[in-house]
């Protein structure tokens, strides 16, 4: 994202910015391959040239002072580029930290809304202090502007469905197209939200036709009312889509609506990436990966906590036990939320940050849930209360923590400079970050040390086993800047006999390297420390440096690979030591029969059948049970077995 901002330009001419084929602002007419939302880059290139054009002397004295604030140059004298450049992930991670302020305040609408004052402040204080929340802030990416508009869908369509019976909520429903569209330009998959929209609409239809004095001549005029509100607010979504993400389309007018070919070969491409029908390295690490429970233990245990996590899914059950019961509140919330979850928990991709926008509806379930323990008994509910709120606090402070300390691949770099001497080889994996950084003016493979690629996705051959000897021979020290490699080929072990058996060796010493640094950045509460990451062999202790040695550690099922793996990854560091020698290295590594690899084995043909199974069965089973309760929750409110004020 940081690469494209940098390409990319406003233009002076408003005339060119729905032209596809000559924008400036198009990321592919700047030689870069761009598969999110467009509307964060363009917010941030925006920002950073308005204060780029503080740089110049004659730029007012205000913006000149802010410009000379965050480059540290003197006023109306910061470099070309500054801001465009060098601070355009500052800026992006800013306008990611807004965008999850502005869905904490959201969230204590979307409470007080359906709820009361009480739970949108228990929800506005769960979500201010949620670990995944806070740790999505920091990136300078999609995603937590996305989650800002769903969550700003899901206010509006709570007002909807909130409304006066009978009194069609017209502004809420055709703000909450306007929201969905700019999810859409934030992430494609945020068009989902349309569904709270409809959702909204649907309840305000039910409790109007309910509350009728004369139902059969009301029904036709309320669809009536309810279809033209839904309609116009599906053209406001896609008129802000069109807006917020151009060059999803061919132009060069605003009205020319013919979708970008290359656009939608790239949805069509990341749609067999999501599906595991195209075999990346990248997408290894999902192999064996069980549906609903593994992004579920994520969500709980990591992003939010325990006490939250568990909290938010009680209050998801007692939404759930109302629903079924006729209440037509959780009606706005709970089928959407539920069939969030279950379309994403059964891909085959479960990255964590596709749940995000879940994570604002579920504390406002929790929220509900902890005054409703309240009202059914004073004392212990607001001790459940008290204590769930501290927990998530020490828990979202926790995760606060990893950004006050050093990024584990910059200490990972300190260290190699202060400890490896200048000429030594050092080894690093592909597909990661190779250390050492470019640290304090110093380019570390440019006359410093040699450098060495380690190329261990490559199929197990002779061939292959015969590079990693070469390999083991040259290097003088072997780095692991994350788990990224030996975590995912580990998932694969019949396809990697030898890689397997390398890094086995490697980690415990047998090939003659000794672990000197193991440097970590886990979250820490008091002396309590919990490792999250995942290590499918035993490690050997570290000889010289390991920050988090001395504090106790909470063991907990390893979160998912991008927890870790771009703020706080495990870094391991290994030197040759006198006992290496090549016929040791030779019988460890010749040991291995290749005969029995699977080259070509993809993740879907490694995971077992049953696991397979259950991603189709669950999704129909889920959607099967939302639907049937949807359905019988609207019956049971046009019966009437519940008050329309209920």
């Amino acid at each position: 994202m940081r690469m494209v901002t940098a390409a990319i330009h406003i233009p002076r001419d408003l005339d060119v910015y729905f032209d596809t084929a000559h924008s400036p602002l198009n990321p592919a007419n700047n030689r870069q391959i761009y598969s999110y939302g467009t509307l964060p880059v363009f917010a941030t290139r925006f920002l950073a040239e308005v204060l780029e054009s503080g740089c110049s002397p004659v730029a007012p004295h205000f913006l000149q002072q802010l410009a000379s604030r965050i480059s540290g140059s003197p006023p109306g004298h910061c470099p070309p580029g500054t801001f465009t450049w060098t601070y355009s992930a500052f800026l992006g991670r800013h306008l990611s930290a807004l965008a999850d302020l502005g869905t904490v305040f959201l969230t204590y609408l979307i409470g007080r809304t359906l709820y009361g004052r009480r739970a949108g402040l228990l929800a506005l204080t769960l979500a201010a202090t949620t670990a995944f929340m806070i740790q999505q802030a920091h990136f300078f990416t999609v995603d937590s502007a996305a989650t800002f508009f769903v969550t700003l869908t899901a206010w509006l369509a709570a007002r909807a469905a909130t409304a006066e019976a009978g009194d069609l909520p017209w502004p809420d429903l055709l703000l909450g197209g306007l929201a969905t569209g700019l999810a859409a330009a934030c992430k494609i998959s945020a068009v989902l939200a349309s569904g709270l929209v409809a959702m909204g609409g649907m309840v305000w239809f039910l409790r109007t036709v309910r509350g009728a004095s004369s139902p059969g001549r009301r029904w036709l005029y309320t669809i009536l009312q309810g279809g033209v509100a839904l309609v116009l607010a599906a053209t406001l979504a896609f008129l802000a889509f069109r807006v917020g993400q151009p060059y999803a389309f061919q132009g060069p007018r605003v009205w020319d609506l013919r979708l970008e070919p290359t656009w939608v070969a790239r949805l069509r491409q990341i749609a067999q990436e999501q599906s595991g029908a195209i075999d990346y390295p990248s997408g290894r690490q999902w192999t064996n990966r069980a549906p609903v429970a593994f992004p579920w233990v994520n969500m709980v245990l990591w992003g939010m906590g325990l006490p939250l996590g568990l909290m938010a899914w009680v209050g998801w059950g007692l939404s759930g036990r109302q629903l079924a019961q006729g209440h037509w509140k959780p009606l706005v919330l709970w089928p959407w939320a539920t069939t969030y979850f279950v379309f994403y928990a059964t891909r085959w991709v479960k990255a964590m940050r596709y749940f995000l926008p879940l994570y604002p509806l579920l504390i406002v379930m929790a929220a509900y849930l902890l005054v409703t323990l309240q009202h059914r008994s004073r004392t212990w509910g607001r001790g459940m209360t008290l204590t769930v709120l501290a927990l998530t606090y020490f828990w979202g402070t926790a995760m606060a923590g990893i950004y006050l300390r050093p990024h584990t691949r910059i200490l990972g770099s300190q260290w190699i400079f202060a400890h490896v001497a200048p000429g030594s080889t050092i080894a690093n994996e592909h597909w990661d970050w190779g250390l050492p950084l470019r640290l304090g003016g110093r380019d570390p493979f440019r006359g410093m040390y040699h450098g060495v690629t380690l190329t261990l996705y490559d199929e197990d051959t002779p061939e292959k086993r015969e590079k990693l000897l070469g390999w083991l021979d040259e290097a003088d020290v072997i780095v692991m800047a994350s788990n990224r490699l030996y975590a995912s080929i580990a998932r694969l072990p019949d396809r990697y006999p030898l890689t397997t058996t390398y890094y086995r060796s490697l980690l415990s010493g047998q090939l003659g390297f000794r672990l000197e640094a193991d440097i970590t950045s886990y979250l820490v509460i008091g002396p309590f420390v919990f490792p999250d990451q995942e290590a499918p062999y035993p490690i050997m202790a570290a000889a010289n440096f390991a920050p988090q040695i001395t504090q106790i550690p909470l063991p907990l099922p390893p979160a998912e690979e991008s927890f870790s793996v771009y703020d706080h990854p495990r870094v391991l560091i290994f030197r040759k030591t006198a006992s290496y020698s090549h016929a040791q290295a030779a019988a460890v590594l010749n040991a291995v029969d290749l005969r029995t690899a699977r080259p070509g084995q993809t993740p879907h043909q490694a995971t077992s059948k049953w696991i397979l199974k259950a991603h189709d069965a669950t999704f129909l089973l889920g959607l099967t049970l939302i639907a049937a309760l949807t359905l019988a929750t609207s019956l049971s409110i046009l019966r009437g077995v519940n008050s329309v004020h209920q």
